[in-house]
């Protein structure tokens, strides 16, 4: 007897739906680690930059402001023109240092779980108030950041992929949570 070279129909048809397997779990993995990688380089950025606020705020020896936008995309580094006190709250102009888009294509924070916030030269984050003043009066316990990715395109109706929470204590430290 001749023996027959090659595969099968039936063994040829079993390879392609491996491969398919494969692929299909390939992709659904890919996809995580790339969603998990732009999380935390988002997160490593905001803190070099909430770093650098508090270097330029001692440097200058002036209030730092990081104030983020209506629309979840943005957030911007400004520092106080002049230091104006009228009864503990302090008035004035900011003027724009940087401002970050980390994704053009989709918002990247809710704006209710976010509060713009100032830090001094020593180091104390403050609250900002909605009209641009910081009340030195007032000290909060910390302020929370919601960071998030969602699946897919980024619509509001996609799923949450990856979540962070930065909290950001009065004297300057940072802790960041995973959900």
């Amino acid at each position: 007897m001749k023996k027959k070279s090659g595969f099968t129909l039936i063994e040829l048809l079993v390879i392609l739906m491996l491969i398919g397997i494969l692929v299909f779990l390939t992709l659904g993995v890919g996809e995580s680690v790339t969603a998990n990688s732009r999380i935390t380089g988002l997160i490593n950025n905001f803190m070099a930059d909430f770093s650098a606020a508090k270097q330029l705020a001692a440097a200058e020896n002036r209030y730092v402001a990081i104030t983020f936008s209506t629309d979840g995309r943005s957030y911007t580094v400004q520092k106080l023109a002049d230091n104006d006190s009228v009864d503990g709250v302090l008035y004035n102009d900011w003027t724009t240092v940087k401002t970050v888009t980390p994704f053009s294509d989709r918002p990247f924070f809710n704006t209710g779980a976010v509060s713009n916030f100032a830090v001094n030269s020593t180091g104390v984050v403050r609250v900002l108030e909605v009209d641009g003043s910081v009340d030195i009066s007032n000290n909060p316990d910390n302020v929370s950041l919601v960071f998030f990715i969602r699946k897919g395109r980024g619509v509001s109706t996609d799923p949450i992929a990856y979540q962070r929470t930065i909290q950001i204590f009065p004297y300057g430290g940072l802790k960041v949570e995973k959900h």
